[in-house]
């Protein structure tokens, strides 16, 4: 016998229910006697009181529907939840059967990437009833915040939140598509949008694969700004610039212990100027500027542009340069794999976000896909750590692929790996808020990672200078927390309460620092940590933090066994003011002392990685036997050739070899294709 649900027995009892009650006015005998009038009026009567029964039955009928079918509370509810940045407060209204509206009430959010979340995730998550839509490329942690709120409604309204979100969407790829073109680009961050304007303003026609869903997304639009050499921004600062390549290239050579391709390094600088000039041209404001920490460069000679222009501004400024050289980018789209003439590229495979096959027939391809911060395998392979997380937040997009398709293809990888590190602060994979750039909200606890106090190991030993990494945290402070992590900032009472009161400038000034001796300094005056007693639960509950009365119960909360001895040693240095190990600068020495003891559990993050593919001073990309691969080419931080680890101790530099090499490698495409 065929099972009837509660819903099928309702709809049939209302049915039949509605039949009787007219049946059994149909029936009724009418007297023989009675007048012709009166069988009009009774008929009219019963014919009255039967469309009156059957519309009362069809209101039950339908009410009974919807009380069956009711899986919410109708009404209008509000949650919050914590994006990249800032808290997002959503106000959800629902029917019985559905959410049908999401209003964002507040939010601190990056203006030109939210607007995507708002415009894009939101409309999709009411069209499709389904909280495990995807997120938004290059907006992640504020799409998956906006979703956690939306669930959160969703189970005020009496829901199913885990189910909620557990909807997805099945997309049916497209029809195959195929493209002819000159010059293929995998990734449009700052090497790939610099060569594939420059082959675009040389007369290629150019295709661009990007993984974001738009330019907003991606981390180069977003940076500081580069260092170049002898460029009009430079040349128009109060007494010009003294500043030369050759000294710059020695200084850099020197400092890598001649590493990187030294014929590839003097080229990027020679044509530094160049690919400023080109951003330049697009629209770009830059002025010249001090870098917070101590570096070659700085007075007369200069070198570090500091970008001025919004991240909006710069949004519409590659979107209209794009255009303008007639370069097409697909976006929400990744390169899978490169397609080869024995040696030589010819194109490309990729596939879109809904499984769509993609193929590109090109002249010459240009690698650009940005590193492999995103994959932790790869971390693990190239920097031995599994601990690099993502300075601006999130899931980086780069994990990769452009390496592994290039060398799949048969290209060597270089023997240089490391990072270009973020010097805001530790970080930790299980935090809200992470140490980001001062402007953005953050948990002030983080600071602890590199603020010049105690530093121990997963044992609880010292492994480093920890003014070092006050002092230079890109660079020379920089390699031992990724060989160490997670370290842990370990400091008193008195140290937190000082610091959340007066600051580090107004601590360690008292203690000899000053501006000769302490460059960085200045950048510390008036930063107060005010919100530490705050920001303390948060740290607590989330696990990266811990807090003990004794140093020997704060060494056990993570396992930090020999910490009640380092830190009678480290105390005792504080007490002769002198480090006889590591040789600290003084004014950073602070005694362990005085109870309550706290641990910060800090992880490394990055701007970027670096590190890939071996190649010639041309950015072609060199086989095992060194010999040069025809028309592939590869640029910014998929290059092994440019970059040395621990980071250059010049501001920039990263950025400012992503577009030297971007400019040289399409300016070299051209140039083979044109052949």
């Amino acid at each position: 016998m065929k099972k009837i649900s509660r819903r099928d027995f309702l709809k049939g009892s209302a049915a039949i229910a509605a039949t009787g009650l007219l049946g059994a006015c149909g029936s009724q005998d009418v007297p023989s006697a009675t007048s012709q009038a009166a069988e009009t009026t009774a008929a009219a009567a019963t014919t009255a009181a039967a469309e009156t029964t059957a519309a009362s039955t069809e209101a039950a009928t339908e009410a009974a529907k919807e009380a069956v079918n009711a899986i919410y509370k109708a009404g209008t509810y509000k949650a919050t939840a914590y994006g990249n940045i800032s808290n997002i407060t959503v106000e959800c209204t629902f029917s019985d059967t559905e959410l049908t509206a999401v209003k964002v009430l507040e939010q601190g959010e990056t203006p030109v990437l939210f607007s995507q979340v708002e415009d894009t995730l939101i409309p999709a998550i009411i069209e499709n009833q389904a909280g495990g839509v995807d997120a938004i490329t290059g907006a992640t942690n504020s799409s998956r915040a906006v979703k956690e709120a939306i669930a959160d409604c969703v189970a005020q309204a009496g829901g199913d939140k885990a189910e909620w979100l557990s909807r997805t969407l099945s997309v049916t790829p497209g029809a195959d598509e195929t493209y002819d073109v000159d010059l293929a680009v995998i990734g449009c961050g700052a090497a790939g949008f610099m060569a594939s304007i420059t082959a675009g303003q040389a007369g290629l026609k150019v295709l661009t694969i990007e993984k974001s869903g738009s330019v907003a997304g991606v981390n180069g639009i977003k940076v500081s700004g580069p260092f170049a050499v002898d460029t009009s921004v430079l040349h128009a600062k109060e007494g010009g610039t003294t500043l030369t390549v050759d000294e710059v290239f020695q200084h850099v050579m020197e400092y890598s212990h001649w590493t990187p391709n030294p014929a590839l390094m003097y080229r990027c600088l020679t044509e530094s100027k160049n690919a400023v000039e080109k951003l330049v041209g697009i629209g770009y404001e830059m002025k010249e500027a001090n870098f917070r920490f101590e570096t070659p460069f700085i007075g007369e000679k200069g070198g570090f542009h500091l970008i001025t222009n919004p991240l909006e501004e710069r949004v519409e400024m590659w979107e209209k340069a794009l255009a303008d050289a007639g370069v097409e980018v697909i976006y929400n789209t990744q390169a899978t794999d490169l397609i080869m003439d024995g040696r030589k590229a010819k194109g490309l495979h990729a596939v879109k976000a809904d499984g769509t096959k993609v193929t590109v027939n090109a002249k010459a391809v240009i690698v650009a896909a940005g590193g492999y911060l995103g994959n932790r395998d790869l971390q693990e392979k190239f920097l031995k750590t599994r601990k690099l997380n993502a300075a601006s937040g999130g899931n980086s997009l780069c994990t990769g692929d452009g390496i592994l398709m290039t060398a799949d293809a048969g290209a060597v990888l270089s023997k240089t790996f490391g990072y270009c590190p973020c010097e805001y602060g530790g970080t930790n994979s299980k935090a809200t808020r992470p140490a980001k750039q001062d402007k953005y909200d953050q948990n002030l606890w983080f600071k602890f990672g590199l603020y010049g106090n105690l530093l121990v190991d997963g044992e609880g030993k010292r492994f480093i200078n920890e003014g070092l990494l006050c002092d230079y945290p890109m660079s020379y402070g920089s390699e031992q927390i990724i060989l160490n992590a997670p370290w842990y900032g370990i400091v008193d009472q008195a140290y937190v309460d000082a610091m959340a009161t007066e600051g580090l400038y107004e601590y360690t000034t008292k203690k000899g620092a000053n501006e000769k001796n302490w460059f960085i300094g200045n950048y510390f005056k008036d930063r107060i940590l005010d919100k530490l007693p705050e920001d303390i639960e948060e740290g607590l509950k989330e696990g990266w933090l811990a807090k003990a009365d004794t140093i020997e119960e704060l060494g056990e909360k993570f396992g930090l066994t020999n910490l009640k001895e380092t830190v009678e040693e480290y105390n005792k240095f504080c007490e002769d003011g002198v480090d006889s190990k590591f040789g600290t600068s003084p004014w950073y020495l602070s005694k362990v002392s005085q109870g309550p003891f706290y641990a910060v559990q800090c992880e490394p993050s990055a701007w970027s990685t670096f590190g890939g593919i071996r190649t010639d001073d041309s950015l072609r990309a060199l086989d095992i036997e060194n010999q040069p691969m025809e028309g592939l080419y590869v640029v910014g931080t998929d290059n092994g050739s440019l970059y040395y680890s621990p980071y250059y101790d010049v501001p920039g530099y990263c950025y400012g070899l992503c577009i030297d090499s971007g400019y040289i490698a399409a300016n070299e495409a051209a140039e083979y294709i044109k052949a």
